[in-house]
């Protein structure tokens, strides 16, 4: 509406947060420091139902808990500064795998070590009794408690919009059906809760991203694997050309392993165990799928793979997983920025529908959306390239034998910056397909499908 596209967020706003993850948890940080640089004062809730630190799986919140260094680097701008005893590993290498071979991966400026850490969301893989509290999600709420949000360990039952844009939003809780009523509500909860569906149904226009499920395998680490310091350092991702697994990997989480398996559709049990008894996987994780038997918990979590429609309205936003987020890569950085596009829209701009369509919507397309594009082209032709595993290999080999050449160094840096999520895809894509890159290659590529060749036609003897 015309009359409404002004709504300030006035001095005493309440402002409640439904979900109570990083992103809920940034928000309520960025909207606390915002009120203080302004003189105003305001209320800031957190409804979290969830036990972060609890040992059952309510508390989980299935990631595989990467933290990147651009991401620390972020969290250090902003005075939050992980604990030790939230960090499991700190991370020295990657490696990537293809059928028939691996390469190890470095950050691109010679001599840099960047900090890249393993954490837990929640309170550890089942059964895993830690003596202190490890989860960085029951950090990051503790945090933003100790910062001024106010915190209700109850479930959010039902939000109901105004039907005045000067009125404020009600907030239906607990089991009583207790009311809040907030000038602004943030929608900051996960595609794997039914809070979505609430949000739904308020009809206003929001339709959740759509999504597929993967699979995450919490295992303890076998001796084996702890005593090869090159892997107990180490994450290994695998692009192996299968018919129904898009990348999958291996992060060591302290004393645990974390496999993580992304389809190109919905992953399942079979498509798990045909991962698991690959041969390149058995290379580093023997045991096929008995590790199935032998691990902590095994669950299926889903990602977003789409941008969800009109995540905002008047006196409302939704960011986050459920909101605009980066694809397969990097979640919790992904969810500080738009928390804090959205904070700086709310009380920069208002909190009309039209302010969080110009301040955090396009804005947070631009950098997300558009760029998921170029992640779905480039994994396409990584998918291309290692279903044939000829052109692969020619390639894999080159890098090898030219270490110290242009290519190997634009290889690397490309396949450093896809693996840690230290760029943006339309850059990585850009690194690994340029016309220079595809020029110089020409020759491995133009021996890969010759190789192909011979072998479709039987050419091709062992000798």
């Amino acid at each position: 509406m015309d009359n409404n596209s002004k709504i300030p967020l006035k001095n005493g706003a309440h402002i409640a947060i439904v979900g109570g993850g990083p992103s809920g948890c940034f928000f309520a940080n960025f909207a606390n420091g915002l009120a203080r640089q302004l003189g105003m004062d305001i209320s800031v809730t957190i409804f979290e139902w969830r036990n972060f630190a609890g040992h059952d799986k309510r508390g989980c919140n299935m990631s595989v808990g990467v933290l990147s260094e651009n991401l620390l680097q972020k969290l250090d701008g902003v005075g939050i500064s992980i604990p030790e005893r939230c960090i499991q590993t700190e991370i020295k290498e990657y490696h990537f795998i293809t059928r028939e071979d691996r390469i190890s991966l470095h950050h691109p400026i010679p001599g840099h070590k960047p900090r890249i850490v393993t954490v837990f969301r929640g309170a550890g893989p089942a059964h895993s009794h830690f003596e202190h509290d490890v989860s960085l999600d029951n950090f990051m709420l503790t945090t933003a408690e100790g910062r001024g949000a106010r915190v209700i360990h109850e479930e959010v039952k039902e939000v109901v919009l105004p039907k005045r844009p000067e009125d404020k939003v009600v907030v239906v809780y607990g089991h009583d059906a207790k009311e809040l009523h907030a000038d602004l509500v943030v929608g900051a909860f996960g595609i794997n809760t039914p809070t979505a569906e609430i949000f739904e149904k308020m009809y206003f226009g929001y339709i959740p991203p759509r999504t597929i499920r993967t699979c995450i395998i919490e295992t303890p680490l076998d001796r084996d694997f702890m005593d090869r310091k090159n892997d107990s350092n180490t994450i290994h991702v695998f692009a192996l050309g299968m018919k129904d697994v898009e990348f999958a990997s291996l992060t060591p989480r302290g004393d645990y392993l974390t496999v993580a398996i992304v389809g190109k559709r919905d992953i399942g049990t079979p498509q798990v165990k045909q991962f698991l008894n690959h041969p390149a996987v058995l290379k580093i994780l023997p045991g096929g799928e008995d590790v199935l038997k032998n691990c902590c918990c095994v669950c299926f979590p889903k990602i977003s793979v789409s941008t969800p429609a009109q995540p905002y309205t008047d006196r409302l936003v939704v960011i986050g997983d459920a909101g605009i987020s980066r694809s397969y890569k990097n979640g919790i950085e992904s969810a500080f920025i738009v928390a804090q596009m959205a904070a700086n829209t709310a009380f920069r701009q208002g909190v009309s529908k039209e302010a969080f369509r110009r301040g955090y919507y396009e804005p947070a397309c631009s950098i997300f959306a558009r760029d998921n594009l170029y992640a779905k082209i480039m994994f396409k032709l990584f998918d291309l390239f290692a279903s044939r595993e000829h052109q692969l290999s020619e390639r894999m080999g080159y890098t090898k034998i030219h270490k110290e050449g242009w290519v190997n160094q634009q290889i690397n840096e490309g396949l450093w910056k896809l693996v840690t999520g230290d760029a943006p895809y339309r850059d990585i894509f850009m690194d690994l397909f340029s016309p220079r890159l595809q020029f110089a290659l020409l020759p491995v590529t133009l021996g890969g499908v010759g190789e192909y060749i011979k072998e479709r036609l039987g050419l091709k003897t062992n000798g």
